[in-house]
Formats: structure tokens, C-alpha cells, sequence
């Protein structure tokens, strides 16, 4: 909303339906109209019925709004009455009584319009009075051009204008013409206002009371004047209701009007200005921690401080206080604090981050604790599709492997959740196993067999013995590899403490050749092959 203010009693730009007790709809309820007399509202309903009898235009109240005016300048004025919808079915009319009228002895009108500008054949839908016509009334119906005379004002003359709508429906501007208005203008000046601040509080309950009248010396600093607070800016035009003590508001923002009175004129302005209330610090609102059962007790201890930085997302830990809570209720209440050490077996608590000088701005953290279990495997094999010395794919077989991932040779990973590996190099590799909150990590170390194609027995230290790979040493009479000729002929086998063959039978160096071997291993496992001697 756009705050500032009303001035010369109200100036609005859109349909009031919202004055319930229609004082300004009654001689008794009249706008006093000051400064420069702007007027932008909207005849609406009716009250007493208070004109009928007292004009010769023929009319009555229909939709009806009342002006007071008390002359300060002489000369001629007048007025042009322009609704905003051009519509030719728009019809105002009006009336003036005075000068020196009173609200129990009117007398009869001494202006007054009734033409309907739709029968009267007129290009618009305007109204008034100006210097240049001679009639002082004019209407119904087609009869007039729907303006009349202006006045000639003295000053010390007060004046009633009664402004009424039979037909139609749309608000009007109202601007004030005549040589009484060369210069400045013949009505009382209204009180010197100030806009006003805002007034902002912080509550995350939503619900917040304030002083009003705190701004009092912010909108104005005038002697003589008497400023009241109201909720509505019906009741600040009306005069009713005003607000006493704290109000209370559970908006996030709501407009409060000031109706500043001149006490010597009458005169009166308008300032609005907003109540608002925050929610509070803004704060990760919600946030999961993962804990690890490592010792598997069913609950793990949490250093509640810890958590501060990740709550106050980015906030200055200086700025604020922060209290954890078992529930919600306990947090707003700020009863029963959790200590920092708390054990807990998964749970859901609140952090509530308050303003280090004002308790009640505050905003609260869900926080849910979680207690995750590491990997439980107690036994697990794995297969090898094929057994050689360059591309391996195994497969671990695991009792339940839901819930984990799985990296070879590196802890940092990556990992996968596919129990299947391919391009495995032959040898000994490390199988780390994480669970999927990456709770623990458990590592084991596992056997992928293969062979290189050939070996070169020379001595040089590079490729002299020919071995499975992926077996650290033979075991007598469990492990055993057999090695044989093209022809079938045994020519060694391999056992006992026995890790590799170095290319020699019964002491002698066997030529370069293509050699066959059997492994037959302690699980069960055989495998067969071939793979040259290169001398």
C-alpha cells in the first residue's frame, strides 16, 4: 500500500462502500472542506432524508455525501464536478444551502442542478457552477445544461453542498473554480503533517501490540491541533472509533490512519502508515542430521553447539541466542532447554534462534536427528566369470547388499551400488563397503585370479616366474597348479610354499614354448589355461 497523506479531508481514487454509519451522508456528518478543497471520493447510500421540499429542482437524496465549506477570501466560486467513468448514464446533480446555514434550519437551496445529462442531450456527464451562466437552478430531466451560477463568497460565510447520485454508478473529482481561488484558496488551511514511519516489530507468533501514538510527533508538531488513531479509514474520516492504548495486531502488515484536526479551523488531514511484524531471524528451518550407531547400542551422543553454524545459515553467531527444545511447544514457550551433551536414539527437537535484546524475535529449526546403522556383512564370496590377466568382471555375493555401495581400491570412491565390477585387474584389491548415508565404511581385502599370458625367465627380476594371481601362497594339499607340455606331458606342480614356476623341470631350463596348466584351488574352484615360455 502506498502510505503518505490524505490531505484536505480524504483524497481516494476508488469506490467506498464502507461507511456502515453514513454520517457523512447527513448534514450532521459533513466533510469540511480545507486547503485546496480537492475532493476524489464517491456518493454512496443515503441517511436522514433531508432535502426533499427544500429545492426547486425536484429531487431528493439518493446517493448522497455532504460538504461543509467556510469562506476565507472573497470573490466568485464555482466548481467542476467530473466523474471519472464517462459514461452519459452517470447522472449528479447537487445542491447548496447558506450562506450561514445550519444542519437544523437549512432554508431553502440557493443552487442546485438536477439535469440529466442523457436527456438533456450532452456530450458529457459533467456538472457544476461557473461565472459565465445566469440560472441558479436548472433540472429535472432535460431541462438545463447542468451547470448554474457561481456563488459570490465572503468571508466568514459558511455554506452546505449537498452532492447526490440518482443514476448510475461511478466515484467523481471535485475541483474548485472562481476568482476567489486566484492565488490560494478560500477555505481554512488544515494542520502541517509529516508522513509517518512504519512501525516494525518482530514476532514469530504472528501476533505483536504497538503504541500508535509514538508517531505522534513524527506526523505532526503543531500547537493547537488533536490527532486520534483509527483502524479503518472509514472511521478516521467519520471520526469514530478511535483507537485507545496498545492495539494488537496479528497481520503481517496492517494500515493504521491518523486523523490530524486543526483545533481552530475544524480542518482536518489524514497520514497512514503500516504496522509490520516479521517472522523472525530467517534460519535453516529444517534440517536432517545423520549419526552413526558405530558401537551398534542403539544411540549415539550429539554436541547440540555443533549445529549452531548450519542453523544460523550464514547469520552472525554473535546476533543471537540459540536453545534446543525436546518439542515445538517447548520452543515457543522457551521452557525445559536441552543441554548441549544430549544421547539420543534418533529424535525430532527444535532450535529456537532469538535476537540476542529481544527474546521475542525469534524463529525456530526443526531438526531431526537420525540414527543410522554401519554395514553389518559377516560373510560375503565373490565369482569370476573367466579367469585371465587383463579384464576380470566379479561379482560379490552378499547376503543383503540394499542400503549399500560399494569402491574398489580407493576409499574416496566412486562408488556404486552394483554389486558387479568389470576391467578388474588381476591380484589383491581392497573392497571398501559404505552404507548409503555413508554412516561407516568397512574394508576387506579380496583375491582376483588371472595370469599373465607369458612370463620370461632370464633372471632380470622382470616377468621370471609364471603365477596366479591373486594367491598369496599355495597351501599343501589344497591349492595346486599343474603345468604340462603340448603333448600332455606333467611337467611340474606347483605347491606347498611354491608361488609361481620359473620355467625349469627336474632342473632343466625347458625351451620357449606354449605350456598348459590346471589350477585346482581350495574352494572348489578350477580353471584351465595356456601361456608361453619366451626365453
Amino acid at each position: 500500500m502506498r502510505k503518505g497523506i490524505l490531505n484536505f479531508v480524504f483524497i481516494l481514487c476508488c469506490t467506498f462502500n464502507l461507511w456502515s454509519q453514513a454520517s457523512i451522508n447527513d448534514c450532521s456528518g459533513a466533510i469540511k472542506v480545507c486547503g485546496d478543497g480537492a475532493l476524489s471520493t464517491n456518493a454512496n447510500g443515503v441517511g436522514i432524508q433531508e432535502i426533499s421540499g427544500l429545492n426547486s429542482c425536484s429531487s431528493q437524496e439518493n446517493n448522497s455525501i455532504w460538504l461543509e465549506i467556510e469562506i476565507t477570501k472573497s470573490g466568485t466560486l464555482g466548481f467542476d464536478l467530473i466523474p471519472t467513468r464517462s459514461d452519459i448514464n452517470v447522472d449528479y446533480d447537487f445542491f447548496i444551502f447558506g450562506p450561514n446555514a445550519t444542519c437544523g434550519n437549512l432554508d431553502f437551496a440557493i443552487r442546485c442542478s438536477t439535469t440529466n445529462p442523457r436527456a438533456a442531450g450532452l456530450t458529457d456527464n459533467h456538472t457544476g457552477m461557473r461565472e459565465d451562466e445566469v440560472d441558479t437552478s436548472e433540472g429535472p430531466g432535460e431541462l438545463g445544461n447542468s451547470y448554474v451560477k457561481s456563488l459570490n463568497v465572503l468571508p466568514g460565510e459558511t455554506y452546505f453542498i449537498v452532492i447526490d447520485r440518482p443514476e448510475g454508478s461511478s466515484p467523481f473529482n471535485l475541483n474548485w473554480t472562481g476568482s476567489s481561488t486566484v492565488g490560494s484558496f478560500p477555505f481554512p488551511e488544515g494542520p502541517d503533517v509529516n508522513s509517518a514511519s512504519d512501525l516494525e516489530k518482530c514476532n514469530a507468533s504472528g501476533i505483536e501490540s504497538f503504541d500508535v501514538y509514538t508517531t505522534q510527533q513524527e506526523i505532526t508538531t503543531q500547537n493547537q491541533t488533536s490527532t486520534s488513531y483509527h483502524e479503518d479509514l472509514a472511521d478516521a474520516i467519520d471520526n469514530s472509533n478511535p483507537i485507545t492504548g496498545l492495539y494488537t495486531s496479528s497481520t503481517p502488515r496492517k494500515t493504521i490512519y491518523a486523523r490530524v484536526v486543526n483545533d481552530l479551523t475544524g480542518c482536518y488531514k489524514i497520514v497512514d502508515f503500516d504496522l509490520i511484524i516479521n517472522d523472525g531471524p530467517i534460519i535453516t528451518p529444517s534440517y536432517d542430521l545423520q549419526l552413526c550407531d558405530l558401537d551398534f547400542n542403539g544411540e549415539e551422543n550429539v554436541q547440540l553447539l555443533s549445529l549452531n553454524s548450519e542453523i544460523l545459515n550464514g547469520l552472525p553467531n554473535s546476533d543471537f541466542a540459540i536453545n534446543y527444545f525436546e518439542n515445538i511447544s517447548d520452543a515457543r514457550s522457551k521452557l525445559d532447554a536441552l543441554p548441549n551433551n544430549i544421547t539420543t536414539p534418533g529424535q525430532q527437537i527444535f532450535a529456537r534462534v532469538e535476537e540476542i535484546n529481544n527474546e521475542e524475535c525469534y524463529n525456530l529449526s526443526e531438526i531431526n536427528l537420525i540414527l543410522n546403522t554401519p554395514p553389518q556383512i559377516e560373510d560375503f564370496n565373490i565369482a569370476q566369470a573367466q579367469v585371465n590377466a587383463n579384464s576380470n568382471t566379479i561379482s560379490l555375493n552378499l547376503g543383503n547388499s540394499e542400503g549399500y555401495e560399494y569402491s574398489l581400491n580407493t576409499i574416496a570412491g566412486p562408488y556404486q551400488t552394483s554389486t558387479i565390477f568389470q576391467n578388474v585387474e588381476s591380484g589383491f584389491v581392497t573392497l571398501y563397503i559404505r552404507d548409503k548415508k555413508q554412516c561407516a565404511i568397512i574394508s576387506t581385502s579380496i583375491a582376483v585370479l588371472g595370469y599373465d599370458n607369458f612370463f620370461t625367465p632370464n633372471n632380470d627380476g622382470i616377468n621370471d616366474l609364471w603365477l596366479i594371481k591373486g594367491i598369496n601362497k599355495l597351501t599343501e594339499g589344497n591349492d595346486y597348479i599343474s603345468i604340462f607340455d603340448r603333448y600332455g606331458k606333467l611337467l611340474k606342480q606347483l605347491g606347498g610354499n611354491e608361488i609361481g614356476w620359473d620355467g625349469t623341470s627336474n632342473g632343466y631350463d625347458l625351451p620357449s614354448d606354449d605350456y598348459w596348466f590346471k589350477a585346482t584351488l581350495r574352494n572348489g574352484q578350477e580353471f584351465s589355461g595356456h601361456f608361453s615360455l619366451i626365453r
